[in-house]
């Protein structure tokens, strides 16, 4: 009876040794996550291209409540940034470049209507400015600046962004 006590535990121990010395597999080491950046407001799922080639209409109603933008210039290379109000219908030549930005229609409350541009509302649901941007005199840039979803259609440039901050009522 000893002896098969003493063998069943022998073999216990054989029976442990060998499942403790399988290979186990170890998970990948995980590198360490990327930063994240800044979370986005949810951008509207029925955005189609836009470029400021359709024409733009803006209710009678509306007309001449808002007479100018303040647009937002960031130097990337100088990590500067400027405000800076344009009159609709004005230009901003931006100091240390050859880039000029020409404001044209603000509509409060963009919407896409066929093929053209309107406002839903008078609202500041979706305010939007249509520029076009010269740099040297040719046309680099033509569409729209959103102030809520400054990532939608932006203006690309290696050292400037131009972003739409605000809207100036008339007074």
């Amino acid at each position: 009876m000893k002896h098969i006590g003493r063998s069943v535990l022998g073999l216990s121990v054989v029976v442990i040794l060998i499942m403790g010395c399988e290979t186990k597999e170890v998970p990948p080491a995980q590198s360490p996550a990327a930063p994240q950046a800044a979370p986005q407001p949810a951008l509207p799922s029925d955005i189609p291209p836009i470029s400021g080639t359709a024409p733009t209409v803006i209710p009678e109603a509306l007309k001449g409540k808002w007479t100018a933008v303040k647009l937002l210039v960031e130097d990337k290379q100088a990590n500067q940034s400027q405000e800076y109000v344009v009159n609709l219908g004005g230009e901003l030549a931006i100091p240390a470049s050859s880039l000029v930005v020409k404001t044209e229609e603000f509509l409060p409350d963009l919407k896409i209507e066929g093929a053209k541009f309107t406002t839903a509302s008078g609202e500041l649901n979706n305010p939007a400015v249509h520029v076009r941007i010269l740099d040297n005199g040719r046309e680099v840039f033509n569409g729209w600046l959103f102030q809520l979803f400054p990532a939608v259609h932006p203006f690309q440039h290696e050292r400037f962004g131009i972003i739409l901050r605000d809207s100036v009522a008339a007074s």
